[in-house]
């Protein structure tokens, strides 16, 4: 299964929101995405899975940093092939990651990456 069919991400600013995939199946970059105007951020299923919003609380000095994944490769015959992929949002108070094979989520400390 492609990683497009597992989840995209989906960004809200004051005036708009911005998603990773448009309509027509065009991809809009990450880099479109002007992250002090930022109020919610999204990992959205496309195959069932739970939704995951994270709210910013701007009142308490909490701001949208990035969104990114990670790749697990795994050695299958001497054959690596992805494992699991790991989507994440990171703000100035915390990370949080998103497992593709099961949309499980968990929190960390924004300096934390994870590793399995």
């Amino acid at each position: 299964m492609k990683l497009s069919e597992l989840y995209e991400w989906e960004v809200e600013t004051s005036d708009r929101v911005i998603r990773q995939y448009n309509d027509d199946g065009t991809e809009n970059p990450s880099t479109m995405i002007s992250v002090d105007e930022v109020v919610r951020a999204s990992i959205i299923s496309r195959n069932g899975r739970p939704r995951h919003d994270v709210l910013l609380d701007r009142a308490k000095g909490e701001r949208f940093i990035k969104r990114f994944g990670r790749g697990i490769m795994k050695n299958v015959s001497g054959k690596f092939i992805m494992a699991e992929y790991l989507q994440c949002i990171q703000t100035t108070h915390y990370r949080l990651w998103v497992f593709s094979t099961t949309g499980q989520s968990l929190v960390t400390n924004p300096e934390l990456e994870v590793y399995l």
